[in-house]
């Protein structure tokens, strides 16, 4: 970890860069106020498309390239610090469990 990381508390080494193939339907399920309950549906519609697009041709993303889009929605005001990271906690959970911890 870089020494500006470590002051700054930058959690982006702690996300994996290895890619899985996650669907359309899969990104909508978890960008849900369900999943979160501080995501409204107008947050889902932001969110859902930017993911979407994230995806390589293949349909692959990491959790890192999950974390960086989420990252820049925030630093535009489009979703909130705590969308963001309830959002990363559900991504984590469902890649832990589908994808056993990558």
């Amino acid at each position: 970890m870089g020494f500006f990381s470590y002051l700054w508390g930058s959690n982006q080494s702690r996300y994996s860069t290895v890619e899985h193939y996650l669907t359309e339907v899969e990104i909508k399920k978890l960008v849900s106020h369900l999943t979160v309950q501080s995501i409204d549906s107008k947050d889902e519609s932001v969110i859902e498309p930017a993911l979407v697009a994230r995806r390589h041709g293949d349909g692959k993303i990491s959790l890192r390239q999950i974390s960086d889009t989420l990252k820049q929605l925030q630093n535009q005001n489009k979703i909130s610090k705590y969308d963001r990271e309830g959002l990363m906690r559900v991504f984590e959970n469902y890649f832990n469990d589908k994808f056993g911890g990558v």
